[in-house]
């Protein structure tokens, strides 16, 4: 199950509120090695040194993690941390909503850092226990991923330029799908499928890192004009979209469902399978994802 279709039962919470200024910094001692950032929260976190034991709450942390060469500093993740391979051996400490406050203490981690559908809650609790807590994200523009995860990531790690490094790869896969923008000739309605049915429609709306992603790839959203992540099936009826993308787990369903089947898109077979973990999870893999929606999109006639 994709992390935003988990966001289904979580989207009333605090997850969603607006982008706080974001603002990373390294701060460096005599002895060189005390760093500090401040979080997605407006949070002052400083470590006397780079972190050498890491409780990750967010796959897309911890595929960052991974991304910069520190996998073997992860003593804790997320049930929904799946990738890369190697998470399989790390110990589950529950879901990214309601962590296990108490397996986590008994870890002993240097820092717990969680990112999407983290609540309050849960960082009151961790924190209150004299536990180190970061909160890094981005997620309401495509960028965020830069500065609200793997730098200030990096610099908890004590590895800046690790950091940069991926950046700069991640831009330099970025620059060349929108290469392949500049030449198309077509930019077809999009809908992308974040949940549907008796559960509601969900979407990115206009406002959110993947609805950007849609309108840079070439295409144009329809939900553009709401924010966050609800919409509602007369609105998809009415626009109608050329493309609709969807994740693995609806494929099956979702153009044989009642009032979407008759959707253009899944009359023309433009419904299309996306990986919606490497898009949703802000982390080194969205780049790429970035220019796989790029040929899809481009692909349309």
């Amino acid at each position: 199950m994709s992390d935003f279709f988990e966001a289904r039962k979580v989207l009333g919470a605090a997850v969603f509120v607006s982008l706080l200024a974001q603002l990373v910094f390294a701060d460096v001692t005599e002895a060189g090695d005390r760093v500090s950032i401040v979080d997605y929260y407006g949070a002052s976190l400083v470590l006397d040194r780079p972190a050498k034991s890491i409780v990750s709450l967010s796959p897309g942390i911890t595929e960052t993690v991974f991304a910069l060469g520190y996998g073997h500093l992860l003593v804790g993740r997320s049930a929904y941390c799946d990738y890369p391979l190697e998470v399989a051996e790390i110990a589950v400490v529950g879901n990214m909503t309601e962590p296990n406050v108490e397996f986590i203490v008994a870890l002993s981690p240097d820092i717990v850092i969680a990112s999407t559908h983290f609540t309050r809650e849960a960082f009151e609790k961790l924190t209150n226990l004299g536990l180190k807590v970061a909160v890094l994200k981005g997620q309401e523009s495509f960028e965020g991923v830069y500065d609200g995860v793997i730098r200030p990531l990096a610099i908890l790690l004590g590895d800046v330029e690790a950091g940069e490094k991926l950046i700069s790869s991640m831009r330099d896969t970025v620059a060349g799908a929108m290469k392949r923008v500049k030449r198309f000739a077509v930019h077809p309605g999009v809908y992308y499928v974040v949940g549907f049915g008796e559960g509601g429609d969900w979407t990115a709306g206009g406002d959110t890192f993947i609805g950007e992603m849609i309108v840079m790839a070439g295409g144009e959203n329809i939900a553009a004009d709401v924010k966050g992540w609800s919409f509602n099936l007369e609105s998809l009826v009415e626009r109608d979209p050329d493309i609709i993308l969807i994740p693995p787990w609806a494929e099956e369903s979702f153009s044989v469902t009642p009032v979407y089947s008759d959707l253009r898109a899944v009359r023309d077979g433009n419904v299309l399978v996306v990986n919606d973990s490497s898009i949703s999870r802000q982390g080194p893999r969205i780049a790429e994802a970035f220019a796989n929606l790029v040929d899809t999109i481009g692909a349309f006639r």
